[in-house]
């Protein structure tokens, strides 16, 4: 009998001057595993130090791309007591590090970018999605607090008015809706992402990297998300929304298929 050996987490592909990560949880909708965020955050510092790519690449396997963090009550609601500094150390790193390292960033979105992996996406220079690619903001839906520089990016970007009106009303962007408003740079079919992502991050590695590095930090000066102040200021809140009795029940909720009974406490 062959026994198969497990795929890790995150995948991690080097050719031509492009390091491409994958998100690999499909079953879990490429929910962030601590595996997943461990990895991708050493991953991240080492190349900040060595700068031995001119283009990174951040994608999802399984038609999805990442759903942000793993809302099974046993994982999530074990998290209650250090949110805070897990944030701090965990996924504010990584948006952090992807804004700062000076080399382009892409997200390749297919099918769902929730939560976390929204924000993921956001911090990309450059989105690509395809026609099924959504966006949705589900933190209010379990009684938690916007993070991974999520409302940042976002009323950056598109306002304050639709920024708090998608993250209070858990709503959704569509793939169209994303391009028109300007958040992604191209819009292409599940067939064609790969393609596209592909010949988008040779072009970009095959060109000035000092300009574009330029470029990034110039951007970050005027983008809230990159500052340092407000990603703890993020970590700060989600430890008071996990603390609170609303997120056990938004949680308990979400898995068990049911209407949260929030009670604003």
């Amino acid at each position: 009998m062959t026994q198969r050996l497990a795929m890790p987490d995150l995948l991690e592909n080097s050719a031509d001057g492009v390091l491409t990560f994958t998100f690999n949880r499909a079953e879990r909708r490429n929910a962030l595993s601590p595996a997943m965020r461990e990895r991708l955050l050493m991953a991240l510092v080492e190349e900040r130090n060595t700068l031995r790519h001119r283009a990174l690449v951040l994608t999802g396997s399984g038609g999805s791309f990442c759903s942000g963090a793993d809302l099974d009550p046993a994982v999530i609601l074990s998290r209650r007591s250090t949110i805070e500094g897990t944030m701090k150390t965990g996924i504010n790193q990584i948006v952090a590090l992807l804004r700062e390292i000076p080399v382009p960033v892409i997200a390749a979105v297919d099918g769902a970018a929730a939560g976390a992996g929204v924000g993921l996406a956001l911090a990309a220079d450059f989105m690509i999605v395809s026609d099924r690619a959504e966006f949705q903001l589900a933190f209010a839906r379990i009684g938690a607090s916007p993070d991974a520089g999520v409302i940042a990016q976002l009323v950056h970007k598109i306002g304050a008015a639709r920024a708090s009106t998608l993250a209070m009303l858990g709503g959704s962007l569509k793939a169209d809706e994303a391009e028109r408003l300007g958040l992604a740079h191209l819009l292409t079919t599940p067939g064609q992402l790969s393609e596209e992502t592909s010949k988008l991050a040779a072009r970009l590695a095959q060109g000035p990297t000092i300009s574009y590095g330029n470029t990034k930090r110039l951007v970050n000066a005027m983008l809230p998300a990159a500052d340092p102040r407000y990603l703890a200021l993020e970590a700060e809140c989600q430890a008071r929304a996990f603390a609170s009795h609303d997120f056990e029940e938004g949680v308990t909720a979400f898995s068990e298929k049911r209407k949260a009974v929030f009670q604003g406490r």
